[in-house]
């Protein structure tokens, strides 16, 4: 069961004492129409990954969660730079230009509340290509100076970092000030993640919650009801990400950052 916002940060704060995380744009950042999209073989297995969350951890195995897991950074993954002159996020976020690329000052503890999950839809037959894909698309057809997710999640288990958690991303309109993005690899509209794949995500979802102090996880449709994202199959298992996590499902710990 989803922990109380007032025990699962007291528990946060005892695991993580003081220290906090030091350290824009918006849209929609799920991929409808998309380059390669590949035919139906090509994607993940349609069938269920089998999924059983254990019982609540104890205070041992939560510190053990607090590991920061194998994230592969952009350098390895070979992001491309950040584009500051791009046309839709151009130039640095002020109140003459809200849209800009925005650098959190805050401690990240008080910038974010609910983490927002995304399916990517294109797939490019493997997590590698898919990510400089997304990349590409976000960069260059949609506009945004980067790509837009703060992490990858591929369907190999490996975890892909995208924008640096001190900045603001591009992934859910009207929401993106305060909500950490992150992107499953494939279209679950049609299949289910891999085994692999939904694990690696519950482990960095995990870590993000304690992290980061968060309360709330949410798919990209409950914010904005015009996408599909994050597919049904993937929509489906948002509850087990919660409850893996202590965190309470839906949209109503979002608070945007001030300023």
């Amino acid at each position: 069961m989803p922990q109380s916002r007032s025990v699962a940060r007291l528990t946060r704060r005892d695991l993580l004492g003081l220290a906090g995380m030091a350290a824009a744009g918006s849209g929609l950042a799920c991929l409808g129409t998309v380059l390669g999209y590949l035919a139906l073989d090509r994607l993940i297995s349609p069938s269920r990954p089998t999924v059983t969350l254990s019982p609540p951890p104890t205070r041992p195995a939560l510190f053990k969660q607090i590991d920061r897991p194998g994230i592969l950074t952009r350098q390895d993954w070979g992001a491309q730079p950040p584009n500051h002159e791009a046309p839709n996020e151009s130039g640095f976020y002020s109140a003459e230009n809200p849209d800009g690329w925005r650098v959190y000052e805050e401690d990240l503890r008080q910038v974010y509340r609910t983490v927002v999950i995304h399916h990517s839809v294109l797939y490019e037959g493997d997590d590698l290509s898919t990510m400089r894909a997304i990349q590409e698309q976000h960069m260059d057809l949609r506009g945004w100076a980067d790509i837009a997710y703060h992490f990858g999640v591929g369907q190999s288990g490996q975890v892909f970092e995208g924008r640096p958690l001190t900045v603001r991303g591009t992934h859910v309109q009207g929401f993106n000030t305060g909500s950490v993005g992150v992107v499953f690899l494939g279209d679950f509209s049609v299949s289910y993640p891999t085994s692999l794949q939904f694990e690696a995500g519950r482990r960095l979802i995990d870590w993000l919650a304690l992290r980061l102090e968060l309360t709330h996880l949410a798919g990209h449709s409950d914010f904005n009801g015009d996408t599909d994202c994050p597919g049904q199959h993937l929509r489906e298992m948002l509850p087990l990400l919660a409850q893996s996590a202590g965190l309470t499902l839906g949209t109503g710990g979002y608070v945007a950052a001030q300023g």
